[in-house]
């Protein structure tokens, strides 16, 4: 703990200097409010993508080249019938240049069946000719149409790709740059094509895609600040009933305010843009604001009905609160920052964010409260206190936590911990990063956008793409008949995959133009192994269907090409075995001067995604508990306190992916920060309990006389504080979406496990223990070395996991208990 001079000198700065700290503050809002304007809600793609990975790198490099991973699809589907007729081509035609219209599209990547790089490659009199399928115009008449439907079956990359097997629908795909996407646009655009496509009352339209899906997230900006709102509202319902003074009511709430100017000011002047999806967390922020308020405000109540004194009162309460508040800051606001170990720009941001949040707490509430308190009237005399039904439930719950920290009951409680421990560690195995599609992991599967992605996964190839690059060596290596043979083997043998449902490359196209140079015989559609039959279908490629034609599969030099393999869904098995195939594929089959390199498309980036997130989630839980562990050790100066306050965070940890796994939540890029954040959220709880557990067994010598006196007193405030944090997720159970339902029930559960363990957990440790600290400095030393150095040993081994640090930590303590028995025990002989 810090020394009480220390805490003493800096609240009587406080209140000497109050005008001059007051002037400080309020020019450090005004800069920060007018950068908080710039900040905006909206989500950036490029924040998604660790730019370190190796496939990030790939993508970043071909793209211009090949093409964004961001498609939209859109299905026209014809109600009767099939859609090889006048009307619904023309439709498709329609809505093809409306999505070319659309800002942020890639006028380059746009493809449909009306579209003129979808060509009809046929024998002509002596010569070959690639005219588009839709040539020279939409169609007029039923006999316009037939030429159309008899070019998508006797031309490749049309059936099943762009029209539906049963022809009842047609599928229009379109790449948006990640830096051009207008969300509010999109969204807007698309729900207008629908509605007029759909006037007639012939068609049907579906839209997906990776752009619609955050087009759909944007579009829920209005749900997000109805909830936010209803959340506030409540919030200054359950101050009034708690405090019954306008005073309890506003400084928490300004306290609030203020550390929510200052963190998205922070974020404006930085250029950080806020991901809706992360909001959820960020109101959680705020209630935290609110809980060490509300902590500080019960304490201040407290001295002064003991003291009778303003001044005398808020240096009592404030020297009480000093070290568990700022220790409690301190240890949320390092465990949030330490997400930022993820090289994901969106996990990074958050960190910043959040945590430089929490620390604004210390400014917020331990720096302003005193000098608020200083300067505003002493709280009333209440007749009513005590007798009020809300004091009634508050001390009868409290009675209740009394009553479990003793006797058997400690064991039961303790013993529950341990079952949610082991009950956590045995799920938590079986949750895997990425198992369903991002699509439905954010929205039900009933929602009109999965709908839709269902929709073109049934009827199409696919809506997933994963893009593999050949890439050569030299100029014109993709032309040599080995690299073509070797381009061909490689699709066929992904094709083997379950969830495959086509494949399209350079190599489709080669087989059917050699096809029609032997009149068309279906048994030469082949790869030749003649160099000079490649170099005459090349030829043909350049001079009939266009170098700007087959860009996606091939670049205008001939030394890069492209193979898509298209999945009709996927999940983490999915992801992974795909990336293992093509490994082995490029390590079984090398080529000389052609490299294959991984991975492109939607499934490349996801498995980046998911490689860089597993990892980083792994070190970040390390992180945390390393660091909380360290600020709780040197403020009680033991191993056995530190472990006392951090065992409802370590079996929080477990219990958060056994929940995840059970709920069936998909552990992602989005959902697995949210669950980090409520592992450590909850430990300040346990912070003030323990810390005034020690106070008062300063007073009384007695533990179980000191846990009722904390329950009583400190327990009162956690309680309410709880359910306030609580209140601050618990709306977002019915917001429309099912992340942020979902995550609300999971952080309300967490939220609740730390409640429960702040007050019968740690009470009851405590009292079955009965520890002894501070520890002198010299037997802290030797205990600093006993964890330090086989820590360091365990990390330059790379054995270093949550499990090995912990058992060190359990050993290190055991230790430490039985010294403190002892030495305890001597005394009392001395004595």
């Amino acid at each position: 703990m810090l020394p009480r001079s220390w805490m003493e000198a800096y609240i009587n700065f406080l209140l000497k200097f109050r005008w001059y700290v007051l002037a400080a503050l309020t020019l450090a809002t005004l800069f920060l409010g007018f950068h908080a304007a710039k900040m905006q809600v909206q989500p950036n793609f490029f924040d998604f993508y660790p730019p370190t990975h190796e496939y990030i790198q790939l993508y970043q490099e071909y793209r211009r080249m090949f093409g964004t991973a961001n498609i939209l699809s859109v299905v026209i589907e014809a109600k009767e019938g099939d859609i090889f007729n006048v009307h619904s081509i023309n439709q498709v035609d329609k809505a093809t240049r409306y999505v070319l219209e659309t800002a942020g599209v890639n006028p380059y990547q746009i493809m449909s069946l009306t579209h003129p790089k979808m060509r009809n490659i046929q024998i002509s009199g002596a010569a070959i000719t690639a005219y588009p399928i839709m040539y020279p115009a939409p169609p007029k008449t039923a006999d316009d149409v037939k030429p159309i439907k008899k070019a998508v079956y006797t031309n490749e990359g049309v059936h099943r790709f762009y029209v539906a097997e049963d022809n009842t629908s047609a599928l229009i795909t379109a790449g948006f740059w990640e830096e051009g996407i207008d969300f509010e646009n999109l969204f807007s655009r698309m729900e207008t094509l629908k509605a007029e496509l759909e006037a007639d009352g012939q068609h049907r339209v579906y839209v997906t895609g990776f752009p619609m899906l955050y087009a759909w997230v944007f579009s829920y900006k209005n749900a997000i600040l109805f909830v936010i709102g209803l959340t506030t509202l409540v919030i200054l319902g359950m101050l009034w009933f708690y405090f019954r003074t306008f005073t309890g009511v506003w400084v928490p709430l300004f306290s609030g305010l203020l550390s929510s100017v200052w963190a998205l000011g922070f974020a404006g002047y930085f250029g950080f843009n806020i991901d809706p999806l992360v909001l959820v967390v960020l109101v959680l922020i705020t209630a935290r604001a609110l809980s060490h308020s509300v902590q500080s405000m019960e304490r201040y109540h407290e001295e002064y009905h003991r003291l009778q004194d303003k001044q005398e009162a808020i240096l009592s309460s404030y020297l009480s609160l000093f070290s568990p508040a700022l220790v409690s800051i301190a240890s949320d606001g390092l465990a949030i920052l330490t997400l930022a170990v993820a090289h994901i720009p969106l996990i990074q941001k958050l960190a910043y964010v959040s945590s430089f949040w929490i620390f604004t707490i210390s400014i917020s509430v331990v720096t302003l409260h005193p000098i608020i308190l200083y300067f505003i009237p002493p709280p009333p005399n209440d007749p009513k206190s005590g007798h009020r039904f809300s004091d009634k439930l508050y001390n009868t719950v409290n009675r209740f936590m009394v009553k479990i920290s003793y006797g058997g009951y400690r064991w039961a409680v303790i013993g529950s911990f341990s079952v949610a421990l082991l009950g956590g560690m045995f799920y938590a195995q079986f949750l895997k990063i990425g198992d369903v599609s991002i699509g439905k992991a954010l929205l039900y599967d009933t929602h009109e956008y999965n709908v839709s992605y269902d929709k073109v996964n049934d009827q199409f190839v696919g809506a997933s793409r994963l893009i593999v690059i050949a890439e050569g060596q030299r100029e014109g290596v993709i032309k040599d008949p080995e690299a073509l043979l070797t381009l061909e083997k490689f699709q066929r043998y992904m094709q083997e995959q379950e969830m495959v449902g086509g494949s399209i490359s350079i190599t489709t196209w080669a087989r059917r133009l050699y096809q029609l140079f032997q009149l068309g015989i279906p048994k030469w559609a082949i790869i030749p192994n003649n160099p000079r039959d490649v170099g005459n279908i090349f030829y043909q490629f350049l001079n009939t269907v266009g170098s700007d034609d087959l860009d996606r599969f091939i670049d205008k030099t001939s030394t890069n090409a492209t193979v898509t393999i298209y999945y009709k869904d996927y999940n983490h098995a999915t992801v992974t075995g795909s990336i293992a195939m093509a490994e082995e594929f490029i390590y079984n089959n090398p080529v000389e001067d052609l490299n294959f390199r991984l991975a492109g498309g939607l499934l490349g980036v996801l498995a980046a995604i998911n490689d860089e997130v597993e990892w980083s989630y792994k070190w970040n839980l390390i992180l945390v508990m390393v660091t909380v562990f360290t600020l709780s050790m040197l403020t009680y100066a033991s191993v056995v306190g530190a472990l006392i306050v951090m065992i409802p965070s370590i079996v929080a940890q477990p219990l958060s992916e056994g929940l995840m796994y059970a709920m069936g939540i998909d552990a992602n890029i989005n959902s697995l920060p949210v669950a980090a954040v409520g592992i450590g959220i909850g430990i300040d709880y346990g912070y003030y309990v323990l810390s005034r557990i020690v106070e008062e067994y300063q007073k009384f010598g007695d533990h179980d006389r000191a846990i009722e006196e904390a329950l009583m007193t400190t327990g009162r405030a956690i309680m309410f504080t709880g359910t306030t944090l609580t209140v601050s997720v618990i709306f977002w159970i019915f917001f429309p979406m099912k992340f942020q339902s979902e995550m609300a029930v999971l952080l309300t559960l967490l939220l609740f496990f730390h409640v429960v363990g702040a007050l019968a957990f740690i009470p009851g440790t405590v009292s079955l223990l009965k520890p002894r600290f501070p520890l002198p400095n010299k037997v802290m030393l030797v205990i600093l070395a006993c964890i330090a150095i086989p820590s360091a040993v365990l990390v330059y081994t790379n054995y270093a996991d949550l499990l090995s640090l912990g058992i060190l930590a359990l050993v290190v303590a055991i230790g430490e208990h039985m010294w403190s028995t002892r030495h305890n025990i001597g005394m009392e002989l001395r004595a």
